[in-house]
């Protein structure tokens, strides 16, 4: 739609790619790297949120994944507020098991057929969505090597939590139904605060995201629990939950960058994901923007330089 005349960008599998336009030219680039934005954004405004990196970051080669499902959270963002007019999209319904893995086959698919990458980069919904690659790599093919994995290091801004789908027939389920009632008022407390709702100038009702459509799942699940203790939802065919490290065992063996505020009082929006991770090849860099993405020019200088020590790990 609005893409269609834009250059190097097309349409591939319910999500829009994009080539880094800086780094088409240059030769020798050492680094190929996937770019997931935030949930409630777009690939404008993550490369905008991202320039002074990729300027500083110059033998890289960046690739930009856009969403097609609209939504509206990023609204409070300075970056989504003064400098796009474009709708404003996430990569999956968070409430729909089915959205969810439909999302990460698409996307596996985009990176078997457009890579191999050696890095990714994600902002807050994005950067869950990469973890759940990794995981489900990890979990599916523990004994491969760093090279075979769909990628060798990662980048998690004020990284989301992970999100784990599975069918109940895979897991063992204990009977009976646990009540959830706190977990489905929180989940309609995040889809209905003011920045959800709050409509975008310029953006069409077409463009916006239906968040009573999207609710309406929530009159759909009942509450179970894994034999491990794990509570979730269920749709009656899938389950839905969070990923947990049971027993310190880490999720995530590649090297990591978390980049997050350490007053955020939220452990879902970057902590628990790095807890996730493999704690010897965690590395850490804190800023004072909350949820939004950092900036300033010491804070880009110096991310972009952890980037690159990251990234010289593999």
């Amino acid at each position: 739609m609005f893409v269609s005349n834009v250059p190097f960008k097309k349409r591939e599998h319910g999500f829009f790619l994009e080539v880094n336009l800086l780094n088409l030219e240059i030769p020798g680039v050492e680094m190929r790297v996937l770019c997931l934005h935030g949930r409630g954004s777009n690939n404008e405004i993550f490369r905008l949120q991202t320039a002074s990196l990729r300027a500083d970051l110059d033998d890289f080669e960046f690739h930009f994944v856009q969403g097609t499902v609209p939504h509206t959270e990023g609204n409070w963002s300075l970056y989504t507020n003064s400098f796009s007019k474009l709708p404003l999209y996430g990569y999956y319904n968070g409430l729909s098991p089915l959205s969810i893995l439909q999302t990460e086959t698409d996307l596996e698919h985009i990176i078997k057929t457009e890579g191999p990458f050696h890095g990714v980069i994600g902002y807050s919904g994005g950067a869950a969505l990469a973890a759940e690659i990794i995981i489900r790599d990890e979990l599916a093919h523990p004994f491969k090597l760093p090279d075979e994995r769909p990628f060798q290091f990662a980048v998690f801004i004020n990284g989301a939590s992970p999100l784990r789908v599975f069918r109940l027939e895979d897991e063992n389920v204990e009977d009976g139904v646990i009540d959830i009632s706190e977990m489905l008022a929180d989940a309609e407390s995040i889809f209905l605060r003011p920045s959800a709702l709050r409509k975008k100038d310029g953006v069409t009702d077409e463009d916006r995201a239906n968040h009573t459509k999207m609710l309406s799942l929530l009159k759909h699940v009942i509450g179970k629990r894994l034999a491990d203790g794990t509570v979730f939802v269920s749709d009656g065919e899938h389950g839905l939950c969070r990923y947990e490290a049971h027993h310190g065992e880490p999720l995530i063996s590649i090297p990591t960058l978390h980049v997050r505020s350490p007053d955020e009082k939220d452990p879902h929006q970057g902590l628990h994901l790095s807890n996730l991770c493999e704690k010897s090849l965690v590395r850490e860099f804190f800023h004072d923007y909350g949820h939004d993405f950092p900036r300033g020019r010491y804070e880009m200088k110096k991310l972009s330089q952890l980037i690159r020590e990251l990234a010289e790990t593999i």
